[in-house]
């Protein structure tokens, strides 16, 4: 074998063995992303509504009391988490503390259960839209954390699906042009008025539209953002997030 070919053959097994192959976030030796302690540790969205993926603590599936009284606008919702316990300290970690590094194992997460729900399906949505921060926030944290998200989302995909992978370009057809407040400081109530006239849609879309989001907790973004895609033309528009939130308790 020729010498040159084999010390890169060599230096990339070094590489591999002391950089790749290592759980990321324990970083025990691990041939996945993540290894089976860890993934033990996220909460699994297994039981939830069949429409709006909202959490319940039933074993039976079933359509909640909400999408019954007005189902969402959106034809499918991939959650595969819950937005507790790991996931919560992850993403909380990304997104106010600059950790980029924990988007890899909760991205891989949800790509395997957006493989699974597919898998049986030819028709995959043909590009995959993520729902921006306003730019005063991007400008704050230095970044865009589902823009991060949505990127790396589209490389795993492209490595497991090939030419099937939605097309994906990182300014999205989507502006928040109002800066909000945090969701999650706000009531129902609030959260439904925090949305009027926030987002609007410019640039060219497909028909059938993947539109990520890291969290979905009331719905109320992903369902404006829904009604505003399909206004402007989509005919189908599937939600994925990472996580769900599950309603309170107590």
């Amino acid at each position: 074998m020729d010498q040159k070919k084999l010390s890169t053959i060599n230096i990339t097994k070094v590489y591999r063995r002391l950089l790749i192959d290592h759980c990321y976030l324990c970083h025990a030796k691990s041939d996945t992303t993540l290894c089976a302690f860890c993934e033990a540790g996220f909460a699994v969205n297994q039981f939830a509504c069949l429409l709006c993926k909202r959490p319940t603590y039933s074993e039976h599936q079933f359509i909640c009391g909400q999408c019954q009284a007005m189902p969402p606008p959106y034809d499918v919702c991939i959650a595969p988490l819950r937005f507790e316990s790991l996931t919560k300290s992850l993403i909380h970690s990304i997104k106010f503390h600059q950790q980029a590094d924990y988007i890899r194992p909760l991205i891989e997460l949800l790509s395997r259960k957006l493989i699974e729900h597919y898998q049986h399906i030819e028709d995959w949505p043909t590009q995959l839209i993520f729902v921006p921060s306003h730019p005063k926030r991007i400008k704050e944290r230095g970044f865009c954390q589902t823009q991060l998200m949505a990127s790396e989302l589209y490389k795993i995909l492209r490595q497991k699906l090939g030419n099937r992978t939605p097309s994906f370009v990182k300014q999205s057809v989507i502006k928040k042009t109002i800066n909000t407040q945090a969701q999650h400081t706000l009531s129902r109530k609030q959260r439904l008025e925090n949305h009027k006239g926030v987002y609007q849609v410019e640039g060219i879309m497909d028909s059938h539209i993947a539109l990520f989001d890291d969290v979905m907790t009331s719905g109320n973004t992903l369902e404006t953002c829904t009604k505003q895609l399909k206004k402007a033309g989509a005919t189908q528009v599937d939600i994925w997030v990472i996580a769900r939130t599950p309603d309170k308790t107590g």
